[in-house]
């Protein structure tokens, strides 16, 4: 990308799964990302990943977390930024 550049920015109603003891549990939330597809979001939004995993799970818990972004509900335009 050229320096100046806009994106978008998002807010996005997406629904992830997570995995708590030996159960897999699927919630609704939201999030705020420039990517606004799951496959993005997980591979390249280190911020947003992190805030739904402390949100899930907290930020005192030692065990595994597997916390997955399974579909986005909604996406709506709020925004650019500037690269």
């Amino acid at each position: 990308m050229v320096m100046g550049d806009n994106r978008d920015i998002y807010y996005l109603e997406i629904l992830i799964s997570y995995k708590k003891g030996k159960s897999y549990i699927k919630i609704d939330t939201w999030a705020v990302s420039k990517y606004n597809t799951p496959q993005s979001i997980m591979r390249h939004d280190s911020k947003t990943m992190n805030r739904l995993s402390d949100s899930v799970y907290g930020s005192k818990y030692k065990s595994a977390k597997q916390l997955v972004i399974t579909k986005v509900l909604s996406c709506k335009k709020v925004g650019e930024s500037i690269i």
